[in-house]
């Protein structure tokens, strides 16, 4: 009943004043803490220096004795995951003889040990690589120079006591597991070999004394029997895990029983670097793990997150940090197809899903309207691991350089479509008829090496004919085949015209032409074919032929992708066991160190992680850019706005100076509608960790893994207001949240804040996604309205039910609680646009208090 007269509204007035003081108090409330933030702690993440180093701890260690000299540096020695690190040095004496491991050179390894002085040659991971001979490829090595053998003939050890003798009378450095039976006899054993182990048995000084290996440390996933970064019982620290050792032994030029090198056979040092005398010259450096398995409490509420390998690295170094801070909440994170991801987005159970390109009317069947939050800034690239390998006609200062790691590549367009169409011979087959006028691999091709003149004198034998790339399907695929498909001298080869033909061939070019089984190949594509169907017949097994699928295998995903190049690990089965029941394809050892030559499609982050160095990807403008930090945010600042208001689209055509090309940003994004008021308060929390802290680089914990670059600040305000937004629809109905139910695929996340452009500004045009300083409308990343808004361009239902005649009749248009309002939106627009770049995670707490102060004001109306 609606209340008339002086009375009432005597009660309205004191109603009001009574909610406006709530309201007042809750603003200034509000202000205080957001005051407090910019002067206590209230950074912004991404005004943080740029240094991906930053929580490392790199040490260095000195050697003793004849090794004095020697200086050991391991560039991360906390907060290690299973990674590759650089360990190098100087001081040493040059590697004896370059084609060979005579004397002079470190043999690297991991070990496990609680004693602090370091670890026992029994807790070592060495001796896998023995199963392969000793050696490195083509370069010989002693005997047992790379085996836990101690036994060496008329050769002996006075400092070693032997152990007891295998049944063949050989003794053997027993493998002491961190958890079960000892290991007595033996090279490999049920914990390690030549596949699995990381040892380094060989790593080469230069001619100036120096030199490097990139080293892959290994959790307790990979290595079992050392256990680095499980829990350790009784154990304070939250994060860190078991801890470990890497240990480094110098070899000289005598052997253990003092005789120089050249006396032995072949003149190569021969015994084991386990064996006591060579022991005693280690060096050791401890190694902090991240704790690896169960890192939040038991019974902690689980949330679900899945979706695009683009975010895993960055999800996962967010997860220790999310279930220790807030509601405590455990999120779970699985890595699915980009398609499948969609299709959660629209189910019942939405959970929380990222993404690079927004879901579709199709994909939302069940109605309500997802709600998209800027999280991740990476790119896809193509990470190599090449080491120098001259030609026999090289100068001798090439041939120095042999084994040494090359730190540049650049790609065009037309380059990597050779290596994706299995156009080079050694992409595909020597013997296939389709590709064999064509040159063997990039090494060979004089369009690459005008680009790459370093790589001029050099032979990579069967390498680099091709990429290692991800079976599944995705958008990132797709990006990768855009950025291709928009170059026209890409497109002009994969039509069938030579590369030295046509208007954009290049007379000085081999003539190569596409494999044929892709030519006029229709982009773009959403996956990586192999399309070549020949396969290399053998009299003895023509039964199983060896085929492209054996020779040049997919990876399951870029993570595998890039840990394989990495180790230098191809994936191919070539080599006919006849013993194996059935015969099959055995899988072929990794490329040694010292002759790798490896290229992978992964996101920047991964990449980084395993030691790949990003190519230098060739953009619209004819620069080639490398996905860092300032190529990324150029890239970000090029997006053009998609069909889903406040989701950008990249560019990969992009014409921007100094843009990478393949940059590639990540969204997480729910429905909200389908979500109880729990899942969209912890969602909230996890945008708002994402949007805050977690844009802070560095290596623990909680930060942005090198390979992302940190969200500008209207990135950061788009996904918090996605996050309000979250928290505010959350278990409710589409008309109790205000979403736009009948037209689930025009809205995005975010956005707003203070007018005036620029970095976080949010204003007709512009908006929170434009780049910082400002741009004009398309040229930068869409303008981002508040979640659940409707797109101004989208067409269909109205955003809210038709009212009836007599409702419409019986309701003033404006409410007086709305009109009680007005007057403090300014004063709230401000203090949201200072919540954007110094109170970001004090916004969702607080925000209720403001609304709650709205509420009385319109819950007075409804009484009225």
């Amino acid at each position: 009943m609606r209340i008339t007269g002086r009375r009432s509204g005597t009660l309205t007035s004191r109603h009001r004043t009574k909610a406006a003081r709530a309201l007042t108090s809750a603003v200034l409330a509000l202000c205080c803490a957001l005051s407090a933030g910019a002067f206590f702690g209230g950074a912004d993440p991404a005004g943080a220096a740029d240094n991906p180093t930053a929580g490392r701890s790199p040490v260095t260690v000195t050697g003793k004795g004849d090794f004095a000299g020697l200086k050991v540096t391991v560039e991360q020695t906390q907060h290690l995951v299973n990674q590759v690190v650089k360990v190098s040095w100087t001081g040493g004496a040059p590697t004896v003889s370059d084609t060979a491991y005579a004397a002079d050179y470190l043999q690297v390894m991991q070990c496990w040990g609680d004693n602090a002085a370091g670890p026992d040659p029994e807790q070592c991971q060495f001796g896998g690589s023995s199963e392969l001979g000793a050696g490195s490829g083509n370069q010989p090595a002693g005997a047992y120079t790379n085996t836990r053998q101690l036994s060496y003939g008329n050769l002996r050890d006075e400092k070693q006591t032997l152990p007891p003798p295998s049944d063949t009378g050989v003794s053997y450095v027993a493998f002491r597991p961190v958890d079960g039976e000892t290991e007595p006899h033996g090279n490999s054993n049920n914990f390690f070999d030549s596949n699995t182990s990381n040892e380094v048995p060989y790593a080469r000084t230069n001619p100036d004394g120096t030199g490097e290996v990139y080293f892959e440390t290994q959790t307790a996933v990979e290595a079992p029997g050392l256990g680095c970064g499980e829990p350790i019982a009784g154990s304070s620290a939250q994060n860190e895990g078991r801890r470990c050792w890497l240990v480094v032994v110098p070899r000289g030029r005598t052997e253990v029983d003092g005789t120089p090198y050249t006396t032995q056979p072949s003149g190569l040092l021969q015994s084991s670097p386990l064996s006591a005398s060579n022991w005693a010259h280690r060096l050791v450096v401890p190694l902090r793990f991240e704790r690896i398995g169960q890192f939040c409490e038991l019974g902690a509420d689980e949330r679900s997150t899945l979706g695009t390998e683009m975010s895993k690295e960055a999800v996962l170094r967010w997860q220790p940090a999310l279930c220790q801070t807030g509601s405590r909440t455990a999120f779970r994170f699985a890595t699915v197809g980009d398609d499948s991801a969609r299709g959660t987005l629209g189910s019942e159970n939405p959970g929380m899903v990222f993404l690079n390109r927004p879901a579709t009317a199709e994909d939302m069947q069940l109605g309500g309207t997802p709600v998209y939050a800027p999280i991740a800034l990476s790119g896809l690239t193509i990470g190599f691991l090449i080491e120098s390998q001259s030609t026999f006609s090289a100068p001798e200062e090439v041939r120095a350089r042999n084994g040494r790691r090359l730190t540049s590549l650049k790609l065009s367009q037309r380059l990597v479509a050779k290596l994706l169409t299995e156009s080079y011979q050694d992409g595909n087959s020597r013997f296939a008829p389709s590709t064999e006028k064509n040159p063997f691999n990039l090494g060979r091709d004089p369009e690459f090496t005008r680009l790459n003149p370093e790589y001029a004198q050099l032979d990579f034998g069967g390498k680099l004919g091709d990429i290692l790339v991800p079976q599944a399907v995705s958008d990132t695929a797709r990006l990768l085949w855009e950025w291709i498909d928009q170059d026209p001298a890409a497109r002009e080869f994969l039509n069938g015209t030579p590369d030295n033909a046509g208007k954009y061939g290049d007379a000085a070019n081999s003539g190569m032409t596409v494999n044929p089984h892709y030519r006029e190949l229709d982009l773009p594509l959403d996956n990586f074919p192999k399309s070549d169907p020949f396969c290399q017949q053998f009299p003895d097994h023509s039964e199983r032929p060896l085929c492209i699928q054996d020779k040049h295998p997919y990876a399951n995903d870029m993570h595998e992708a890039a840990r394989s190049a990495g180790r230098g690990d191809s994936l191919a089965r070539t080599s006919w066991d006849n013993t194996a029941s059935p015969p099959i394809y055995k899988k072929d050892p990794a490329q040694p160190a010292g002759q790798r030559a490896m290229l992978a499609v992964a996101d920047s982050a991964t990449a980084l992680r395993y030691g790949l160095i990003p190519a230098q990807l060739r953009n619209g403008a004819g620069q080639y850019v490398a996905p860092t930090t300032a190529g990324l945010l150029a890239g970000q600042a090029a997006m053009k706005p998609g069909p889903v208001k406040g989701v950008a689209e990249s560019v990969p055509a992009t014409k921007a100076k100094g843009a990478y090309p393949l940059t590639s940003l990540t969204y997480a994004a729910t429905t909200p509608a389908q979500l109880t008021a729990e899942e969209g308060k912890d969602y909230a929390e996890f945008l708002t960790y994402a949007a805050g802290g977690g844009q802070t680089p560095g290596v623990a914990a909680g930060t942005l893994p090198e390979g992302y670059a940190p969200l500008p600040k209207a990135l950061r305000t788009q996904a918090l207001h996605a996050a309000a937004t979250i928290r505010a629809q959350a278990g409710k109905t589409p008309q109790e949240g205000g979403q736009n139910s009948t037209h689930p695929a025009t809205t995005g996340g975010g956005g707003g804040g203070a007018a005036g452009g620029g970095d976080g500004a949010a204003s007709g045009t512009g908006g929170a996604g434009a780049p910082a300083g400002g741009g004009a409308p398309g040229e930068g990343a869409p303008s981002a309205a508040p979640s659940g808004s409707p797109s101004p361009g989208a067409t269909g239902a109205s955003t809210a039910p038709p009212k009836s005649a007599g409702a419409e009749a019986s309701s003033p248009l404006t409410p007086p609680w709305a009109l009680g309002a007005v007057r403090y939106v300014v004063l709230i627009v401000l203090i949201t646009g200072i919540a954007a770049a110094v109170g970001g995670p004090l916004l969702p707490r607080l925000a209720p208090v403001v609304a709650a102060g709205i509420r009385s004001l319109r819950r007075e109306d409804d009484t009225t």
